[in-house]
């Protein structure tokens, strides 16, 4: 597993990342956030070798141009991706995707929420998996 302080969330609406940041705040621990609109850009910053490998990797379902599904099998294919846990954190998440995506490597499902407090609670969970 990467950086396990590093957390990436791929996610196209800023107010998501917005909404994530202050959940990761409210745990008090030394943890760091980097914030992906797409995956292209995901993918050319993991493509460089300074770039640090994340802990944690918290993806959108729904992405413009590439899905998450396929950003996921790019991203997994680099080396500075080292097998961080996948998280698949959307609205919903239909059960005929979950199959799927648990097939090419995703770990845990997190539906978004309105609570920050229920969503630091989840981040908080995360962190003792291994």
């Amino acid at each position: 597993m990467g950086n396990k302080r590093l957390f990436v969330m791929i996610d196209d609406d800023i107010d998501d990342h917005e909404i994530f940041q202050m959940a990761i705040d409210e745990l008090n621990e030394p943890l760091q956030c980097q914030f992906f609109a797409d995956c292209e850009s995901a993918i050319t910053h993991f493509s460089e070798n300074s770039a640090s490998p994340p802990g944690y990797v918290f993806i959108d379902l729904r992405l413009p141009r590439i899905d998450s599904d396929q950003c996921l099998q790019e991203l997994q294919k680099l080396k500075q991706f080292d097998h961080p846990l996948l998280v698949v954190y959307s609205s919903s998440i239909p059960e005929e995707f979950r199959n799927k995506l648990l097939q090419i490597g995703v770990d845990e499902f997190v539906e978004k929420t309105g609570s920050i407090q229920l969503l630091a609670d989840r981040i908080q969970s995360l962190l003792t998996v291994d």
